[in-house]
């Protein structure tokens, strides 16, 4: 759409984990060298952890182009698995057959494999990406995988890739042994200021096939102090600033069209959040009156004669009550 106006190739700013528009800021290149000198070594265990939008995914699929021909990977994008589950998994990613064998079997059989790979020099590879979403019970299934060796190295090599939950797991004390077979263990870090302003301008200069800067200075401290960094926000955000330019006929993205970028798609969630509140808080008000009212009417009933004993305690009934603490469903939330 604005990629003609702007002599762009090709969007700049896509979510998908190209590696050829990897921006290797310094938490990346380093996460990078620490993958490769670990598989390098053949070191068992490898982890790397980072928020959400950091880089995790590109960075893995950029470290698979680099490695070579003589590494054999089974990738897991998909960890929510049983131990069982993902056996078959890995198995299946390396090509085997795992119908109607039992537990005992797929286990001699991947053995088996993995021998055979050693002695052809051949190098084997699990990747588990979202890894925050394994099980601590299926997590000690992958420690058990490890165990895999010969007297000198490795069968299979593990790399965990997470957000920061995986972190926590990890610090668990029931998955201390697995804590103690990572000997690569990496986090990322979100981009400084510097750094995103480079990463905007590679991005560009990727998608145009050459020197390409749309946007101004200002626009680009915009574009770090409305993402805080965080690259799949500086994506986001570039975007729809390109398109709100595009909208003006403008040559050059100025700050006031990453602000207007921001409000829409930062703002969204934000007006959510606040329409939750508001909604909660009037609920509180409005249950808290109706107790109020409740207890002046019995209050004067019993003065008139009307009650012949004192007024009870008023209760505003459990859906007030919680309401009062902030405990009331709002429409958001239903369903």
């Amino acid at each position: 759409m604005y990629t003609a106006f702007y002599g762009l190739r090709e969007k700049p700013f896509s979510l998908t984990p190209d590696p050829r528009f990897l921006f290797l800021a310094s938490s990346h290149r380093e996460a990078l060298a620490h993958l490769l000198y670990g598989i390098e070594q053949g070191e068992g265990f490898i982890a790397v952890t980072g928020e959400v939008g950091t880089g995790k995914t590109t960075l893995c699929r950029t470290l698979l182009e680099r490695l070579g021909s003589d590494t054999d990977v089974a990738f897991i994008f998909n960890p929510t698995l049983t131990g069982d589950e993902l056996l078959r998994a890995i198995m299946v990613e390396l090509g085997m057959l795992t119908t109607g064998l039992s537990r005992a079997q797929l286990s001699a059989q991947l053995n088996e494999y993995l021998l055979d790979q050693k002695q052809r020099n051949r190098r084997v590879l699990l990747i588990v990406d979202e890894a925050q979403n394994l099980s601590s019970q299926t997590l000690e299934e992958i420690r058990l995988l490890s165990n895999l060796e010969t007297s000198t190295s490795k069968l299979i090599q593990i790399l965990l890739f997470g957000q920061p939950e995986l972190d926590d797991k990890l610090e668990s004390q029931e998955l201390r042994q697995l804590r103690q077979r990572i000997s690569v263990r990496w986090r990322l870090d979100t981009l400084s200021a510097s750094e995103t302003a480079a990463y905007v301008r590679h991005r560009l200069r990727i998608g145009a096939e050459g020197e390409c800067d749309l946007f101004s200075d200002g626009a680009l401290r915009e574009v770090h102090r409305r993402s805080r960094g965080v690259p799949r926000l500086v994506n986001l955000l570039c975007d729809r600033s390109l398109l709100a330019g595009y909208a003006e006929e403008a040559r050059e993205i100025g700050a006031e069209h990453v602000s207007e970028a921001a409000r829409e798609i930062l703002g969204m969630r934000r007006r959510k959040l606040l329409g939750k509140s508001l909604w909660r808080r009037g609920a509180a008000a409005v249950a808290l009156l109706a107790g109020a009212a409740a207890g002046a009417l019995a209050v004067q009933g019993w003065r008139s004669g009307e009650v012949s004993q004192a007024p009870p305690a008023v209760s505003a009934g459990p859906s007030a009550s919680r309401a009062a603490t902030g405990e009331a469903e709002s429409p958001g939330d239903a369903g």
